[in-house]
């Protein structure tokens, strides 16, 4: 036994990006608890991290939508979080402007170490209302895959809609 503890002391120390089943998105981009984590504006839309958006915890991630023809919102940080190979829970918790067909689709792309998307799929949620939903699928990551990229847009909206996002997981499943 103390051969085997000199040995593992006597390694480099190890950088652990996340748990291995834990989400792979940093804990401010999934929960938006102190602040926007990764997220960025894509196009129609301005973000902002709101107290009132809070599906669980303190915020959530609010969307105005500033122009008609669709909205987005995507990760800041490319090529995406690390990731790897194998089953995935995939899941984010939305709601929307009453009265009007708004779906939210969370896409996500799987890419080598280089970037390069190997692979990428949608997740739509149901029409959304003033009651949160829940949208999960189980995914999996081709072979290859060391970053995972997501963006959330919507091809309904016009100027004056919100769409409010909490919760948002990307989780490896071993």
């Amino acid at each position: 036994m103390l051969s085997l503890v000199a040995a593992l002391t006597a390694c480099d120390p190890a950088i652990i990006d996340h748990a291995p089943t834990s989400n792979l998105l940093d804990a401010e981009t999934a929960s938006l608890e102190t602040g926007l984590g990764q997220w960025s504006a894509w196009y129609s839309t301005e973000i902002s991290r709101e107290a009132t958006a809070a599906r669980d915890g303190e915020a959530g991630l609010r969307v105005a939508v500033t122009g008609p023809y669709g909205w987005g919102v995507q990760l800041d940080n490319w090529p995406g979080f690390a990731a790897s190979p194998g089953a995935h829970r995939v899941s984010f918790w939305a709601r929307g402007t009453p009265g009007h067909s708004l779906v939210a689709q969370m896409r996500v792309g799987w890419r080598d170490a280089s970037g390069e998307e190997l692979q990428s799929e949608q997740l739509s949620s149901a029409v959304l209302s003033a009651e949160w939903v829940r949208t999960a699928r189980e995914l999996t990551a081709p072979p290859g895959t060391e970053r995972v990229w997501v963006e959330v847009t919507g091809s309904e909206g016009a100027p004056g809609d919100v769409i409010d996002l909490d919760v948002l997981v990307v989780q490896a499943l071993r």
